[in-house]
Order: structure tokens, then sequence, then C-alpha cells
């Protein structure tokens, strides 16, 4: 699941991007040019643009949801840097110069140099990967269940969800209408899930120690727990959702028992 970018850090990226590129291309204009007017104005109007362009490609993008950095990076970097780039900078470095020569000089020297940097700069954006953890019964899904997994996903890049079996269950709560392995099978029919896992016990504190996930995400009826604490001591974050209110597995069987 990729953690999408908030709209401050595409906007800061966007400038940082600018700063670079204002830079890489005044260098590149000039070497061709050897004159700081056509530097200045080629150099300033492109960027002027693709400020703006930057920052409406960034927000395109985090609606496309594909996991593999190095694909992301390359993709993000053909419609951006070779068809955006090429075009607008090729048009404005032609009007400028009124050149031919000089447009291809200048707009292939300086696409080929931002090629290279625009996959190490996605990188460096990248930022760590954080794994988040919930668990559920699964015991009859409904809407309090996907909306809870949902926010457990949006918190980090990776989801792993454990799914409690009947053993694990039965320590709290009466035994699951619906079996194990079918329970397992729904949660990871669910798209934004990375990793479905058993959990054997109704605390998550054995998973916790197997994966020590970055993020543990917790109802607000389990405030105190050693696997909170648990997290917290080796620098992990518990976040509490409110689910239950809207719906719960237990509240549906007794609704079936008493119209039944």
């Amino acid at each position: 699941m990729m953690t999408k970018d908030s709209h401050k850090k595409s906007i800061i990226k966007s400038i940082v991007w600018r700063i670079v590129g204002v830079l890489t291309l005044g260098v590149v204009t000039y070497f061709y040019t050897r004159s700081w007017i056509i530097t200045t104005w080629v150099t300033f109007l492109h960027h002027g643009v693709f400020l703006i362009v930057f920052y409406l490609h960034e927000r395109f993008w985090q609606r496309v949801d594909i996991k593999n950095m190095l694909v992301r990076s390359i993709l993000k970097c053909l419609t951006y840097e070779t068809i955006l780039g090429t075009f607008i900078l090729g048009i404005i470095t032609l009007a400028i110069t009124g050149d031919i020569q000089q447009m291809t000089r200048i707009t292939f020297t300086y696409i080929g140099i931002k090629h290279l940097m625009y996959v190490v700069n996605e990188f460096i954006w990248k930022g760590k990967r954080k794994v988040v953890y919930a668990y559920v019964c699964g015991d009859i899904l409904h809407i309090g269940h996907l909306r809870h997994l949902k926010r457990a996903a949006a918190q980090g890049t990776k989801l792993i969800v454990g799914v409690l079996t009947d053993e694990a269950i039965m320590e709290k709560k009466s035994k699951a209408i619906i079996p194990f392995d079918e329970r397992l099978e729904t949660i990871q029919a669910l798209k934004f899930v990375d990793l479905v896992i058993p959990q054997h016990i109704y605390s998550p504190l054995e998973n916790i120690k197997k994966y020590k996930p970055d993020i543990l995400m917790e109802s607000t009826d389990h405030d105190v727990q050693p696997a909170n604490e648990y997290v917290k001591s080796y620098g992990g974050e518990v976040v509490q959702s409110l689910y239950y209110y809207l719906q719960s597995s237990s509240s549906i069987k007794n609704k079936i028992k008493k119209e039944g």
C-alpha cells in the first residue's frame, strides 16, 4: 500500500525540485548560448511554468498505486521529464532563441541530465518504509472493520493484518460463525492489505514481537495492554480507532437470533 504525500509535502518537493532545475538549466543554457539574457529568460520562464506543472503532476500520481518504487519513479520520469519537459522547454527555448539547433542542444542536454536526477530525487523523498499492524476477528465483516483497516493502511506503507483464530476469539468472545480459513481469505481479498497472518492469541503481543511494526492500530476499548507498551518501548506508535460504534459483529449476531 502506497502512502500518499500530503499537499504540503508536494509543495515542498516542487520548490526544492525547482531550485535544482533552475541551477541545472541555467548552466546548460549559458554553456550553449554564452548569453546571460537568454539564460535568464529561458530558465525562469520554464521553471515558472513548471512550478505549477510539477505540483499538479505530483497530485496526479498520488492517485496511481504502483508499489514498485523503481517502476513508479521511471514512469513518473517519463511523463514529467520526457513528455512534458521536452515539449514545454522546446517551445520556450525556440521562442526565445529563434534557433532550432540551440533549442535542440539545450532541450536534450537538460532533459537527459534531469532524467537521471529525477529518479534519484524520488528515492530521496521516498522516506522510511512504515509497517502497520492491525488485527480483527473478521467474523461477519462489516463497515466498521473496513474503515478501521483502511485507516490502518493510510498510516504507513505496508499493512499486516492478524486474523484471530477460533481459539483466540474464544478467549473473550463466543465462537466465530465463519470458519477461520474463510475469514483469512476474506481479509486477503482486500486490495489495501499487504500481508495477512494468523493471530493465535487474543492479544497481538505475540505477532508484534515477531514483526515489530512501526505502528500498532488498536480499537479504543484496548487502551492499556502489554502489546501497546511493548510497541512504545522500541519507539513505535499506537494509533487508536473507534469503529464499534458503526457496527459490531456481536450486535449483528444478536439481531439475527432475535429476528430468526
